[in-house]
Order: C-alpha cells, then structure tokens, then sequence
C-alpha cells in the first residue's frame, strides 16, 4: 500500500470498509433468512400437532383426521400411543421416528428438531403430547423445499452484497478521484511554486478543510510573488544606489592616479568628493543593515528613560556644519523638560540624523529648518520641518517606503530606517507636506509610564 498514489490509497481504505460491513451484515442476514424459514414451517407443524393432539384426547375417533392433518401441511403424521408405539391407521407414515424424540414425547415434552431417513430423507419433525399420557403426535415435513427456498433466497441475498460491493467500490473510486482532485492540484501548485514560479493559483470551490488549505496556498503564493517582486525591486535600486557613487568614486580615482589632474586645489576637490561618495556609501550599508536586522527581529534594543532633548541636539551638532555650509538655518527650538520616553539614545539620534539629512537635502540656501517637541499625555512628538520644494500629495504616503525619493539621486533608504526604528520602540511616523511650502516630518514616542 505504500507505493500506491493517494487515489488508491482512498479506493482501497474505503473498500475494505465496505467490505468490512458487508460480511458481517452478510452473515447476520443469512442468520435471519434461515430463522425465516424455518419459524416458517415448524409454525404450522405445531399448530397443527397440537390441534391434532387436542382432538385426540377429547375423542380417539380423531385418528381418522391425521393424515388430513398431514396434507395441510404437506408432510406425514405419526400417532404414538402410551408406550411410544406408532398406531397403524390409513395414511399413516411408514417412517420410524428416533428413540429421543418418542421418549420426549411420552415424557409430556414438545419437540422441534429435524430427522433423517436411512434413506438419506430429511425431515423437519414436531411433536406434542396428548394430554392425560394418551401418547403423542409427530408431524414430518419434507426439509428439502426449505433448503431450495432458503439456497434461492441465500443466491439472491449474496448476489445483492455483489452488486452493493461492485457499486460501492466504484463509488469509492468516484469519491476518491474527487476527494483527491484539489489536493493533486495543490502538490502541482506547490511544485511549481518550490521552482520559483508565484504566479499559479489553486481553484478553491469549497468552504472545508482542503477549501481553506488552498486559500491559504493562494495566499502563501501571492504573498511570495509580491516577496519577489520587492526582492527584484530592492535589488535594483540597491545596484542603482551604489552605482552613482560607485562611478564617481572610479572616476575621480582615476583622474587622481593618472595624474590628470595636478593643481593642488582641484586634487583635494577630488579628494573630498571622492570621501564625500564613500560616505555615502558606507551609509547605504549601513541603512541596508539595519533595516535587515530589524525586519529579521535580530537588532537589540537598549531602552532607558531617555530625555528627547539629548539625541536630538547631537544629531544636531553632526548637522550643522553642512546646514552652515549650504546656508540653511538649523532651529532647535525644544521645551526645558522633556518629560522621559523608554528609547534607545542611539536608535533615536539616528532617527533625528536622518531626518535632518532628509531635510537639509531639500531645503534651498536661505531656507530654515527647524526642530521642536510637544509632550502630550501618554507620548512625545519631535517634530522636523523644512521650507524646501514639498512633497506632491500623491506621493506623501510613500515617503517612508525603501528607495522612495522625492528627487532622484536621494538614497531612499533614510526614511524607511526612521519608520522601522520608531516602530520598533512601539511609536509612530508621519509626514505632512505643501507643495512649494516645505514638508514637516514627525515621530512620536510613548512616555514612561509612572
């Protein structure tokens, strides 16, 4: 059985099933028809013995009755008297009864049973007492038109179990072909989605346990093929992201260990863009670790009781240089205190740094960007706001998506860092943004609890 498919698997478990009931019901009803028939006979042969009986004990006379009795019930009759001798009358049986049934008899006991003749005769015999120890009345019908009844009935009962198994195993064929029809496609369905190939579907047309099983396959499905899109995509944007930086970092090189460039103030040009794209991409790693680790569950988080106001000002001061630099004014404008939030300092400061680097990359010379923080009941708001170009309204729900840049070149990996962090510290992002009127970037995280 173990080499067979799961169709034969059902076909032969619910067959021998059937099978199993079958004979049992088989010999239960073959047991019944037997107690038919003979309840049959023998009903009538005692009746009669006893009405015989009875009109021998009101009048010997009665014997001339016998033998009518014994065609009613087209058999033989035999009369005993009081030593168990059979009387000789007209019609009667010439057959000689066991020495156990005439002592039965006499001894005022009825009897049911069946005898055979020396001449191979069968007989089905009842015997009743005449009462007062007059003797006894036996009367003998043939057993064989009982046999022939009973084997015809036998022939047709296991003709109809043949039928009902022939029908029964085909049915089990029918509803094992049915049952396993889903659960063959799934095994198809799951061998093309092990190749890699997300796109095939189960039809699901029941509500059941293998219904469900299938949705969930359509599920796990659709689920991997978006996995495999946004892997796809990831990785895409991953090797345009290192790209750029990666093109200049080979260019200026280059140009630097060639020679091609000699005066002293375009060399340290060179240097400086040439640290500025490792930077960058030495960034990118990072973003890209961290946002592994985090969706794997493995960065570890050490939260304290934590005063807003101390990540934010050394984000700011790794800032302000370049803010100064391009001439955009950096604001920090938090009250004194800041009631205290569980958080990781260092998690934070990177939240508040890439918000800002977001910021500064978009907000022109003369603009303003300006930090500040509102301690509500059960939670703390930082808020970051610039007065660069804005973000377009159909694009504002994206911000916070992997590789989404409001001008291409951004790295598009800062937001979705700061979006993973603040909910990994059970908090929340959002971002709000006119266009032309700049964008205000904000994370909130809930406060200690006293």
């Amino acid at each position: 059985m173990r080499n067979l498919n799961l169709v034969g698997k059902l076909w032969l478990s619910l067959s021998l099933l059937l099978l199993f009931v079958l004979i049992p019901l088989e010999y239960a009803l073959d047991q019944v028809l037997e107690r038919f028939y003979a309840t049959q006979v023998t009903e009538p042969l005692l009746y009669h013995s006893r009405q015989l009986a009875d009109m021998l004990a009101a009048d010997e006379g009665a014997i001339v009755a016998a033998p009518m009795m014994a065609e009613m019930v087209g058999g033989e009759v035999v009369v005993l008297d009081e030593a168990g001798r059979p009387l000789e009358f007209v019609g009667a049986s010439a057959v000689v009864p066991p020495e156990g049934t005439v002592q039965a008899v006499i001894a005022g006991r009825t009897f049911t049973g069946q005898l055979q003749t020396p001449e191979g005769r069968t007989f089905i015999v009842t015997g009743v007492p005449i009462s007062g120890g007059g003797g006894g009345v036996l009367l003998l019908a043939p057993a064989d038109p009982l046999r022939q009844s009973l084997q015809l009935a036998r022939r047709y009962l296991w003709l109809a179990s043949g039928i009902t198994l022939l029908l029964g195993t085909g049915l089990a064929l029918v509803m094992a072909r049915s049952l396993t029809r889903p659960v063959l496609a799934m095994e198809r369905a799951t061998r093309s989605i092990a190749t890699g190939d997300f796109s095939v579907r189960v039809a699901v047309d029941s509500t059941d346990e293998i219904g469900r099983l299938g949705q969930a396959i359509n599920r796990m499905a659709a689920q991997l093929e978006t996995y495999e899109s946004n892997r796809r995509e990831f990785l895409a944007n991953v090797a345009h992201e290192l790209r750029t930086p990666l093109s200049y970092i080979r260019g200026y090189t280059q140009a630097l260990a060639e020679g091609i460039v000699t005066d002293p103030a375009e060399v340290r040009r060179y240097q400086q863009i040439v640290l500025d794209e490792s930077i960058r991409v030495g960034r990118l790693v990072d973003d890209l670790m961290d946002l592994a680790q985090m969706g794997e569950g493995g960065m570890a988080f050490e939260l304290i009781p934590l005063d807003l106001r101390v990540p934010v000002e050394q984000a700011a001061l790794t800032v302000r240089p370049r803010a100064e630099e391009k001439g955009v004014r950096l604001v920090i404008d938090l009250p004194q205190p800041l009631p205290p939030v569980p958080a990781d300092g260092g998690r934070i400061q990177q939240v508040v740094f890439n918000l800002l680097d977001n910021a500064l990359r978009y907000t022109p010379a003369g603009g303003e960007i300006r930090v500040t923080a509102e301690a509500g009941v059960d939670a703390v708001t930082v808020r970051v706001r610039d007065t660069g170009e804005g973000i377009a309204p159909d694009l504002l729900p994206h911000v916070f998506d992997r590789f989404f840049g409001r001008r291409q070149g951004g790295r598009g990996l800062g937001l979705a860092v700061v979006r993973s962090i603040v909910r990994a510290h059970g908090g929340h992002v959002g971002a709000e943004s006119r266009q032309g009127e700049g964008s205000t970037f904000w994370f909130r995280l809930p406060r200690t609890r006293e």
